[in-house]
């Protein structure tokens, strides 16, 4: 027997049940009775006299159906309160119990008394009413995909309703757009439908010991202003949709659905992260140790257009991606007619029981490539090429800054079988070590001229807190992430630690190859072949929301090239600082 408060709430309610069908049954044989008329008589006999003398009188039957009416009022006005209370559950998604003659009624799980003509839903947003919550219309028009409304006579369609709960939650596990930080979540109460928001923006501070460098990332400027809206319809399938403000352009920078097959496979459809080159889409650029990317970052496979798969293997100690997409890197639609093949596979053995908390867990490293053949000019003047911060088709290289140090005439085109390869390690904890390599590989012509062009390079990362926290462990979908302070420090709550404190540096190299000089492809007068970069900073998080950088950047050519001016340079220096914010 259920003796909860719930069920001792309940049991009053029920006991009045048999008291209120007798009532009902009673009332209305009673109103039968008074819309009878009596058989004719002439003369009545001396019994029906003697019964008449007790009979009561019209004044005494018109207060008793006076009442009788009354009593039928409250009646309906409780079962319309009922109504209305059913309705309000199944907006929140509860299944109603068995009422009287078998009907739902929340009222007898829910006690007596008016219902509200509107309640406040599980998550504090305000639910409709009854009506609403029953797909009946509320009198406002119904809105076609072309924009134009439906007649106000229309009834409209009757709609699926949930109640919805919405919170603020943070990401703590390294998970969601932006590896970590703060969303908005709105979801059904059994989850099976969510919408999550999240953003992430950085301002700059950009200082080059040169002027009129051939970048627009200098002085103050916003080189990442993100927004992403994910989330499921039904647990079984996502979506994901970010946009990205990215030093004065606009552009779509995510858009793709996803089907969690198993818990072993999930196939995705549309624009989204792919390897190669684990630092590009293991992390955001905002999240790495050093201000940004290493100049490995142009040959990334960025953010195709395609089907990919991914998975978990061996207890979730192999992690794996392939998939296939348009040519180019990055584009919204397709050059040519071929297209390309993207995988990667990662290994972290030392997870799971056993290995929590040592030295060896955040362990781990794969290798990730790409192959597919190529046929357009490198030098293309598009819009989806100008208005898309990631889109390229690699007609020079530059530096972090973006600053080209090696650029190929307007005349040649890729013309056959592009290759990626690019292996990586990565050993994380309070102290974190990241190194990766790549080679990168194209045919190239300039309608004379035919050859292979190939680049090399690498990046070594070394990061370390001095406040005692730890990096995200990682594996071969997420890489570095927010950090949540021991000790934060948010003045608003009375709370003065000194946040978490983190030193970082990074040596990268970008080889451009001798072979595209020999052949004529590289324009000489403005190019040279290798670039050396160094980065080491400072890192600040005062709270698991926020970061602010101090870095110093210094580049060196092999041979000096014109930056700026006539006078050609072999290098520049740049002291680098950000404030970033991930909510």
């Amino acid at each position: 027997m259920d003796t909860s408060p719930v069920a001792r709430e309940r049991s009053p309610v029920r006991s009045e049940l048999p008291i209120v069908r007798t009532f009902c049954l009673l009332l209305g044989l009673a109103l039968a009775a008074v819309g009878q008329e009596p058989p004719p008589s002439s003369v009545p006999t001396a019994p029906a006299a003697a019964a008449e003398v007790g009979a009561p009188s019209n004044a005494e039957l018109a207060e008793q159906l006076r009442l009788l009416r009354s009593e039928v009022a409250e009646t309906r006005a409780l079962k319309a309160e009922v109504q209305q209370l059913r309705g309000i559950v199944q907006s929140m998604g509860v299944q109603p119990g068995p009422g009287p003659g078998g009907a739902t009624s929340p009222a007898v799980r829910g006690g007596s008394g008016p219902a509200p003509a509107a309640s406040t839903g599980l998550g504090g947003v305000r639910e409709g009413t009854a009506s609403e919550s029953q797909g009946v219309s509320n009198g406002v028009p119904e809105r076609f995909h072309s924009g134009a409304f439906t007649s106000r006579d229309d009834p409209g369609a009757s709609t699926e309703r949930f109640g919805i709960k919405g919170r603020y939650k943070y990401n703590d596990k390294a998970t969601g757009p932006l590896g970590g930080g703060g969303y908005f979540s709105f979801s059904s109460p059994d989850d099976e439908f969510s919408l999550n928001v999240t953003n992430q923006i950085t301002v700059d501070g950009t200082f080059i010991d040169r002027a009129r460098l051939q970048t627009t990332e200098q002085g103050f400027n916003v080189p990442f202003a993100r927004s992403f809206i994910y989330g499921n319809i039904t647990k079984d399938w996502s979506y994901q949709v970010g946009v990205q403000g990215f030093l004065g352009t606009f552009n779509l920078l995510d858009l793709f659905l996803a089907w969690h097959i198993n818990d072993y496979v999930t196939l995705r459809a549309g624009k989204g992260l792919a390897p190669p080159l684990y630092e590009y889409y293991a992390f955001s650029p905002a999240l790495e140790p050093v201000i940004t990317n290493s100049p490995l970052y142009q040959l990334a496979a960025k953010r195709p257009l395609g089907l990919m798969f991914t998975g978990n293997l061996w207890k979730n100690r192999i992690q794996w991606w392939s998939g296939i997409s348009n040519s180019g890197t990055s584009l919204f639609g397709n050059l040519d007619r071929n297209q390309d093949y993207n995988g990667a596979v990662d290994f972290t053995p030392f997870r799971g029981e056993g290995w929590e908390e040592t030295v060896l867990e955040g362990l781990g490293g794969g290798v990730g490539f790409s192959g597919g053949k190529q046929e357009y000019l490198l030098n293309q003047q598009g819009v989806s090429i100008s208005n898309n911060g990631e889109a390229t088709t690699n007609p020079a290289f530059s530096t972090v800054l973006g600053i080209p140090f090696s650029t190929f005439h307007s005349n040649v085109s890729a013309n056959g079988m592009r290759s990626v390869f690019s292996p990586h390690v990565y050993w994380y904890g309070r102290l974190s070590l990241l190194a990766e390599y790549i080679n990168f590989s194209r045919a190239l012509t300039d309608g004379t001229t035919s050859g292979r062009s190939t680049q090399r390079g690498y990046y070594v990362n070394a990061s370390y807190w001095l406040t005692g926290e730890r990096d995200f462990m990682g594996n071969g979908f997420q890489g570095y992430s927010t950090v949540t302070p021991l000790h934060p420090f948010i003045p608003s709550k009375h709370m003065y630690g000194p946040g978490a404190w983190q030193i970082a540096a990074q040596w990268s190299e970008l080889n451009a190859g001798t072979g595209d000089v020999a052949r004529g492809f590289v324009d000489t007068s403005r190019s040279t072949n290798r670039m050396n970069n160094f980065m080491v900073g400072l890192n600040w998080w005062p709270n698991q929301y926020t970061r602010l950088s101090f870095d110093y950047v210094t580049t060196n050519f092999n041979n000096p090239i014109p930056l700026s001016g006539r006078s050609p340079v072999d290098g520049y220096q740049t002291f680098w600082m950000r404030f970033a914010m991930f909510f």
